[in-house]
């Protein structure tokens, strides 16, 4: 059993590509070395071996895992005969209540299956860690477990420690959906880079189109009111971890409302922001997440949704750098950028 637990363990440490961790449907597989104490009741006494575990998450803080451990265990004092091989299958929920950059707390219950050879239970199982992130992909993990067995009833306390490897099965992609020409031959190097060109490209559209329109006016041109203009501008923040309209950022969009109805040609782009905690894919999901609450919200009000297109920068441009929440929450935001109708912008009739 020990030597196919360790197969095991090697196969899955060669197979875990670099993938990011923890979003949902990532997949966890890790390899562990395993020291235990079992109960005196049962004649043995301290044991180690090798074990391994997969695991799937459902969301970033909340995952379903399996693990089989391996043991070769010594007799209690008091009882003869050579070690014992205990073969031990869990499977658990597993939850992590708190992070910190890559290191996280975790939190664990299941059930759990035991062979000790001359007989097997089965129970309850409790665990409590702590995970340590190397990199997106590959993570340190130290468990303690206790399980509370039925057969016989007792208790065995253990401890673990091994890497976890993740895959993600598909990397996330941000996509908007312009009214302009779309330069599909260039290949991005990376998704902040092709999302930029995009939006060059989408405001240089917008500003010829704007500037034609500018110059087939006829009659006196009104100046652009400083206030709308400032009011378009305005940006909206968020809860962390949330993409939910707060009354404030509610206050500030009914605001823009009023442009849009006095400015019937202007168009903008809302791009949402997050801060540093959490993986790059994940904030840039979640900035996608604010940037369509937001245009949720305007065209809820009456705004034709044609006039407003969306994008995501995640954690990059950040307002406020370092840790903190002070930073954090200047950089949880929703920017307004005019794409048409700038400088052009009329007030609305009070």
């Amino acid at each position: 059993m020990l030597g196919r637990l360790i197969a095991v363990g090697v196969a899955v440490m060669i197979g875990a590509a670099p993938a990011a961790a923890q979003v949902r449907g990532s997949m966890e597989f890790g390899a562990f070395g395993s020291a235990g104490s079992f109960d005196s009741k049962i004649g043995l006494d301290n044991g180690s071996g090798f074990g391994g575990r997969f695991g799937m998450f459902l969301t970033p803080r909340l995952s379903l895992e399996v693990d089989g451990v391996g043991m070769s265990a010594s007799r209690a004092s008091g009882f003869a005969g050579s070690n014992v091989n205990v073969g031990m299958i869990y499977g658990r929920a597993l939850w992590a209540p708190v992070q910190w950059g890559r290191t996280s707390l975790l939190l664990g219950a299941g059930v759990t299956h035991v062979d000790y050879e001359f007989f097997e239970s089965y129970g309850f199982s409790a665990l409590g860690g702590v995970k340590f992130g190397f990199s997106p992909s590959v993570a340190l993990r130290v468990d303690g477990i206790a399980d509370f067995l039925a057969n016989s009833p007792h208790t065995n306390l253990g401890i673990r420690a091994g890497l976890s490897f993740y895959r993600s099965p598909a990397r996330l992609t941000n996509t908007m959906t312009v009214v302009s020409t779309v330069y599909a031959s260039q290949q991005p190097d990376s998704v902040s880079a092709a999302e930029q060109r995009q939006l060059r490209n989408t405001a240089a559209d917008y500003s010829r189109l704007r500037d034609s329109l500018w110059a087939n006016r006829s009659g006196p041109v009104t100046p652009s009111s400083a206030a709308a203009l400032a009011t378009m501008k305005a940006v909206i923040h968020f809860d962390n971890d949330q993409s939910t309209i707060s009354d404030s950022a509610m206050a500030i969009l009914n605001e823009k409302v009023a442009i849009f109805k006095a400015n019937p040609a202007m168009r903008i782009v809302i791009v949402g922001f997050a801060s540093q905690p959490g993986t790059v894919e994940y904030n840039l999901a979640l900035g996608t997440r604010r940037a369509e609450a937001a245009k949720a919200y305007l065209v809820a009000q009456g705004v034709d949704p044609i006039r407003i297109e969306i994008a995501t920068r995640g954690e990059g441009g950040l307002l406020v750098e370092g840790p903190g929440e002070v930073a954090d929450s200047e950089n949880r935001r929703g920017q307004f950028r005019l794409l048409i109708a700038d400088p052009y912008l009329v007030a609305p009739k009070r």
